[in-house]
């Protein structure tokens, strides 16, 4: 059965660690074709299951993805994840949306395009020192800076003009953890727990690129965060990673939810790869549990 891996034309043979899963997945008797998600020659049909791995440059073009979602029917490929969690997910007001479902999220304002918003008038209304700007359709820290004090006026403003010059901005208080220890991703296959990986803060990081994950234990309660993350969750996962930070108060906070093209840190905990591999055997074969 040929099943497509998906990805974008930078990266046209995988990233290293979505390799991994190649190998696995011909000893399941699955033909896997690594396929660029936007080239126009692609037969969607051709394939049994089409899963989502590398789609980093999708925010570069949000309106071709979304117009490539709606395409994906399941008359089409069974893409996974499906197309409405990728599209839910791929606008970051869900964090607005799970916190009004009592999770636990990253204090977020969300600044809508063609609104005037003042960044010190913002700030002060919520006592935040320092806080940082992104836009709400993003990636790889793309737009994504830290000000505070004297900055927060005519430099922190220009910026959250630039961005909303092209699309919705998030607000949201500075983590000073966040920024001397990273996060914990928290990663699920099928809704259960896989593994764990520690990871250093990326904001500040040469052209974004997410910096390699150490295999961590998992702590109780950011598991139990994530497992309500998932929960609140309006779809199904393949796979799923839950990344946590902590707080102001020194609580776990979800930062972000990656369920479009994840690094899943397949090195990082052995026989991982073949775990995702059989669910998505499972998939092809009509027998997903």
């Amino acid at each position: 059965m040929e099943i497509a891996l998906i990805t974008h034309a930078g990266l046209p043979e995988l990233p290293e660690d979505d390799r991994r899963l190649l190998k696995p997945l011909g000893a399941r008797g699955l033909l896997p074709h690594v396929v660029v998600w936007d080239d126009p020659k692609v037969d969607w049909k051709r394939f049994r299951v089409a899963v989502v791995r590398a789609t980093w440059d999708y925010f570069l073009k949000p309106a071709a993805f979304q117009s490539w979602l709606m395409r994906m029917e399941p008359d089409v490929v069974k893409l996974l994840n499906p197309p409405d969690v990728l599209r839910w997910n791929s606008h970051k007001s869900y964090l607005l949306q799970l916190a009004e479902r009592g999770i636990a999220v990253t204090p977020t304002l969300l600044c809508p395009r063609g609104q005037k918003a003042s960044l010190p008038a913002l700030v002060a209304t919520r006592g935040w020192k320092s806080v940082v700007i992104k836009p709400a359709v993003s990636g790889g820290g793309r737009l994504t800076r830290r000000f505070e004090g004297a900055r927060l006026g005519d430099e922190g403003q220009a910026h959250l003009n630039a961005v909303l010059l092209e699309g919705d901005a998030l607000v949201q208080p500075f983590l000073p953890a966040l920024h001397q220890k990273g996060e914990r991703s928290y990663i699920f296959f099928d809704g259960v727990f896989s593994h764990a990986v520690a990871r250093p803060a990326t904001m500040e990081a040469p052209g974004g690129v997410a910096p390699d994950g150490v295999r961590m234990e998992p702590r109780g309660d950011e598991v139990a965060l994530a497992e309500r993350v998932l929960a609140a969750t309006p779809g199904r996962t393949l796979y799923a990673r839950v990344d946590v930070a902590t707080g102001l108060d020194g609580k776990p906070l979800l930062q972000e939810q990656e369920v479009i093209e994840p690094r899943l840190f397949f090195g990082a905990s052995e026989g991982s790869a073949e775990r995702l591999s059989d669910l998505i055997a499972s998939h092809a074969r009509g027998l997903a549990r």
